[in-house]
């Protein structure tokens, strides 16, 4: 991820972890078997809780500055924190570059 803002969000709003798939018998490896998450697979995205407890569903096989981006609202909105109004134009603009569109406008009010 290399968005500044998204990267920013992840820092500030969030506590991101990496997990390691390709581990035996170490934490790593206890938190796939958590997850029911297959040894060597594909990158996915969780946003739980303190518990560990899913958020939002896994975001998985859309490695995306817009899955993320949405992922990370979604995940505020489940646990009823303010998204900053920054993060929902980083997301929509995201999404519409997703879509295909070159050039997004929004109005001030």
């Amino acid at each position: 991820m290399t968005h500044p803002l998204l990267v920013e969000a992840a820092e500030e709003l969030f506590v991101p972890i990496a997990i390691f798939n390709n581990t035996k018998g170490d934490a790593d490896a206890a938190v796939l078997a958590r997850y029911e998450e297959p040894a060597w697979n594909f990158q996915v995205l969780r946003v739980v809780d303190g518990r560990g407890d899913n958020l939002i569903p896994r975001v998985a096989k859309d490695w995306t500055t817009s899955a993320f981006a949405d992922a990370m609202v979604d995940g505020l909105k489940a646990v009823e924190l303010e998204v900053p109004s920054w993060l929902t134009l980083v997301a929509a603009e995201e999404a519409a570059k997703k879509r295909g569109v070159e050039t997004v406008i929004f109005g001030m009010a």
